[in-house]
């Protein structure tokens, strides 16, 4: 549990630094790189990266190990995969946006963190009720940042600098709720 945690804390600085990195960057009047706003970019990869790594290796203890109740990984992961195609087909289709990173960013973020919920209610920590409303606020989270995803390229660049804000620190919001839950016990 405690490597989930620490993962999930590191998600948490992999936003603010990935934040930092987009209000220096994009800061209007104009886009205007810079050695801070890329060395902010470097820690967010890294502590994304850290993160991501310390939650998954501890989420995919295989179920023998632990008395898992919850929703099979394997599940998750074909409905993460189904859902980015879908999204992916969606947003390119019908709302004309070309495909970024963001959109995998946000399709994995939200697989992530309700597997962070499903094994927390697989280990005891939540129980039922609980374990679905956080998934239930992680998806509100993604459907939010999805709107912003497809709206950014329809909006003026002062709008958009803000529209790009918003999925960032709406989920930074989140995962703080959840690593506080957690916590908790």
């Amino acid at each position: 549990m405690s490597k989930v945690l620490a993962g999930n804390w590191m998600l948490v600085i992999c936003s603010i630094f990935y934040l930092a990195w987009w209000l220096v960057t994009f800061k209007p009047p104009q886009m205007k790189s810079s050695l801070m706003g890329n060395i902010f970019l470097v820690i967010a990869f890294i502590s994304g990266l850290s993160g991501l790594l310390f939650s998954v290796r501890e989420i995919a203890i295989p179920a023998s190990e632990i008395m898992i109740k919850g929703i099979s990984g394997l599940w998750l992961i074909l409905g993460g995969m189904a859902s980015y195609i879908l999204l992916l087909l969606l947003t390119r289709a019908i709302f004309h946006r070309q495909v970024t990173s963001e959109l995998f960013i946000i399709t994995g973020w939200a697989l992530l963190e309700i597997s962070i919920c499903n094994y927390m209610y697989g280990v005891g920590l939540f129980r039922t009720k609980e374990a679905l409303i956080l998934a239930l606020i992680v998806l509100i989270a993604a459907l939010i940042s999805l709107v912003c995803y497809i709206l950014y390229y329809k909006l003026s660049y002062e709008k958009g600098y803000i529209d790009g804000c918003i999925p960032l620190v709406l989920c930074m919001v989140v995962m703080v709720f959840i690593n506080l839950r957690i916590m908790m016990g």
